[in-house]
């Protein structure tokens, strides 16, 4: 029994992302493992599951910036229809909070603005499954910490 709790302990849990290329740390969701960076720029960190992190350099943005100026400056597409927008403050600093809905899929934003960069986080999921894994992600988010 000893020998297989380990084993245990390490499927269950996620290892924490320090990227120099991101300037950030985060722990994922339990179970959600990082998969690829992308030194960039913008530099990207890939996670199971439909997680990404993308840190955009050189753009200053403030809360207000809308959504379509935020994603074609981090050089990717909008992920749908704007369901909800928020604006709120995660352990890291104010961010805006974005859901974006096109077919089944529901793809949750968050929007970082720093002086010299942004963070864009998203997560996308079918929507019989988004609930659950975005309320985890979301609460994963309190372990980013930028590192500049």
């Amino acid at each position: 029994m000893l020998a297989v709790f380990p084993v245990l302990l390490a499927l269950g849990c996620s290892r924490p992302l320090t990227s120099e290329a991101l300037a950030l740390q985060y722990e994922p969701p339990s179970g959600v493992r990082f998969t690829s960076e992308e030194a960039g720029p913008p530099a990207v960190a890939h996670f199971e599951g439909g997680l990404e992190l993308r840190s955009v350099p050189g753009t200053a943005l403030t809360l207000e910036t809308p959504a379509e100026e935020v994603f074609r400056l981090a050089g990717v597409p909008l992920p749908g229809k704007a369901v909800q927008q928020a604006r709120g403050t995660l352990p890291a600093g104010a961010v805006a909070r974005y859901e974006f809905l096109k077919g089944n899929v529901r793809t949750l934003v968050y929007v970082l603005p720093r002086p010299d960069r942004f963070v864009l986080i998203t997560f996308s999921a079918s929507e019989q499954d988004y609930g659950p894994r975005s309320s985890r992600v979301e609460r994963s988010l309190s372990t980013l910490k930028l590192l500049r």
